[in-house]
């Protein structure tokens, strides 16, 4: 079985790891690194290799869609897809990027039902964190720098539009938040959190809010989790069996 990694500036991913150690016994499996200048490059590289699955990062969650064949329910309501299967020269997009989210709170014993959550950020991953969110009955706010974005998506995804300067304000109410945005953005600054709060970051390599919610005492989730949660359904995808997920867990939080 031969997988990839297709996105921009993917050199230190961790995704190849993750399927060694998901699979320490598949034979003639392999996991390569596939960077693309564009979603349609990666598709035809896609092709060009004879690859059976393929994850798919930042930026070109969006723009992959329309180069796949099938779209699972997930892909069609987001717009967005992170796992793309190969079946019989059919290309199947999904995304497993809602598992990410939600697992990842649950798994730290975070409610989601009922509870205001905050999505900061409005790209592939912040339209997945939303509807994710939203499914598993949250009371979702989502804050983007271009607010109309939002504004437009937001009956879509039965979520309440904001703007940051709102967001801020609506911060201390929301128990849990989730931030799309990269590290380096200059909103991020303006945050200010407290105890009662989870806060999960989707970059894992730069860790955006890490600084500010744990001195604060909130719960921070790496987006180490995200990438974790994501990856198991992904690889039953994939290979149609489950992954050794706790040999996923070490290679994830045993390995820094």
């Amino acid at each position: 079985m031969k997988l990839a990694l297709t996105g921009i500036s993917i050199a230190h991913s961790k995704s190849p790891q993750l399927f060694a150690a998901a699979y320490p016994h598949a034979p003639n499996g392999s996991y390569i690194l596939l960077p693309a200048p564009s979603a349609e490059e990666a598709i035809r590289l896609f092709r060009a290799n004879g690859l059976q699955g393929m994850n798919v990062t930042m930026p070109f969650k969006n723009d992959i869609v329309p180069f796949t064949d099938v779209q699972s329910d997930e892909v069609k309501a987001i717009g967005a897809a992170n796992t793309i299967v190969n079946r019989q020269g059919q290309l199947y997009a999904y995304n497993t990027d809602i598992h990410g989210v939600v697992d990842s709170f649950l798994q730290r014993g975070v409610t989601l039902n009922h509870n205001k959550a905050l999505v900061l950020g409005a790209g592939g991953a912040g339209q997945a964190a939303a509807y994710a969110l939203s499914k598993a009955g949250a009371q979702v706010l989502w804050a983007n720098r271009t607010a109309a974005k939002v504004e437009a998506l937001a009956e879509r995804y039965k979520v309440k539009p904001l703007s940051f300067p709102e967001a801020v304000r609506e911060l201390e109410e929301c128990p849990v938040i989730v931030n799309t945005l990269p590290a380096g953005a200059d909103f991020l600054a303006a945050l200010h959190f407290h105890p009662r709060q989870a806060v999960l970051d989707a970059d894992y390599s730069g860790a955006p809010l890490y600084r500010q919610a744990t001195a604060a005492g909130a719960d921070y989730i790496s987006g180490r989790s995200w990438l974790l949660w994501q990856a198991v359904p992904a690889f039953v995808l994939f290979t149609g069996r489950p992954p050794d997920v706790e040999a996923m867990k070490y290679e994830i939080e045993g390995r820094k």
